[in-house]
């Protein structure tokens, strides 16, 4: 037995210096003497560089583990290495292939919020349209009113008679003239502000998410996703909602805001393929406690028993080539869970389908 210990350890230094001889300099070598001296009894794990045949550095990750006699004594150790380069390579692909993986989610993302904006396209044109038809009226009639007040003016500093005046003041009909201007520019100053907040708000949502939040009226919400909807590409979609009490929760109105249109669109484009019935959705919004439950049920046909358990996958879609990307329920079901809430989806007793949103009040 010691013979045979005795042998073990001295091919044990053997290996060990055959091993050392191999290394890529002396950092390396004191690093695996340091290893071997101060191995704990269960082994322990480096990375060391050796020397391939063309004298590269080769990494490799070495399991050291010690080998102990009958009486405890020490008497050698086992190596067992693993090259490291292809590993390392593999693990630089794995990571160019992560990042280029989260660039694409990203640019998805993006690519589904501008598709929803585009359906908005149609909505803003004639949102727009008001306002701006109302401003553009208003300069008009100023315009007019400017020139009978040039021609007042001038007779005036040309020291025309009191009849001359009297008789010009009520051709031009000049305290008509006067008593228009206040709501002419109250009328002209809001259809501009009008304007410039529906702007506003079609740059907020169309900008990249900052991740932004404050407090937000899920009220109003609900009811421009509803507008916009109807307006872009359902005019005769038949929305039944009344606001319900105040509803106030802290997170992103943008992110909410595509939420809500997503669900309405979505109900529209399921409701629309039942050609016997008109497209209508019943939108309520109830507060159970701290939470605020959205429910939005329409009259289409249903949601296939084999397809809940995959409406909010990415990419599912049942809608033909071309129509659906499969993203926009997916998206919106991580949004709301980044707003600590849940997106349900069921088939109710009444019929059609039905989606549940719920999301945390602000206390």
């Amino acid at each position: 037995m010691r013979r045979c210990a005795s042998w073990w350890a001295g091919a044990t230094r053997h290996c060990a210096a055959a091993t050392a001889e191999l290394l890529a300099g002396d950092a390396h070598r004191e690093r695996l003497r340091t290893a071997l001296t101060n191995a704990p009894r269960r082994g322990s794990t480096i990375e060391i560089d050796l020397t391939d045949a063309q004298g590269q550095p080769v990494p490799v990750d070495f399991n050291i583990t010690p080998r102990f006699n009958g009486s405890g004594q020490l008497v050698g150790h086992v190596f067992v290495g693993r090259p490291l380069g292809e590993l390392k390579r593999a693990y630089h692909q794995l990571r160019e292939a992560h990042e280029a993986l989260k660039r694409t989610q990203q640019q998805l993302l993006h690519s589904e919020k501008m598709a929803s904006l585009g359906r908005l396209v149609a909505g803003v044109a004639h949102e727009l349209n008001n306002p701006i038809s109302f401003v553009l009226g208003n300069v008009h009639a100023l315009q007019r009113y400017t020139e009978r007040l040039r021609e007042y003016l001038g007779a005036i500093h040309d020291h025309a008679d009191a009849d001359e005046q009297a008789r010009l003041r009520a051709k031009l009909r000049i305290d008509h003239l006067l008593a228009d201007l206040p709501s002419l520019m109250e009328g002209t100053l809001e259809g501009a502000q009008r304007t410039a907040d529906i702007v506003q708000g079609l740059k907020r949502f169309s900008a990249m998410d900052r991740g932004e939040r404050s407090e937000v009226d899920l009220n109003g919400v609900i009811e421009r996703a509803i507008h916009w909807v109807r307006k872009g590409t359902a005019p005769a979609f038949a929305v039944h909602w009344s606001p319900g009490e105040p509803c106030t929760i802290h997170g992103n109105a943008g992110q909410l805001l595509q939420v809500v249109m997503n669900t309405v669109q979505n109900a529209y484009d399921a409701a629309a393929t039942r050609d016997n019935l008109a497209p209508a959705l019943w939108v309520s919004l109830q507060r159970d406690g701290d939470t605020a439950r959205l429910l939005f049920r329409d009259n289409g046909p249903g949601i296939a028993p084999e397809h809940l358990s995959r409406i909010f996958d990415p990419f599912f879609t049942t809608k033909p080539v071309g129509k659906g990307t499969g993203l926009g329920l997916s998206i919106s079901y991580g949004i709301v869970e980044q707003h600590g809430g849940r997106l349900t989806a069921c088939n109710p007793a009444e019929g059609g389908a039905e989606f549940v949103l719920e999301l945390p009040i602000l206390s």
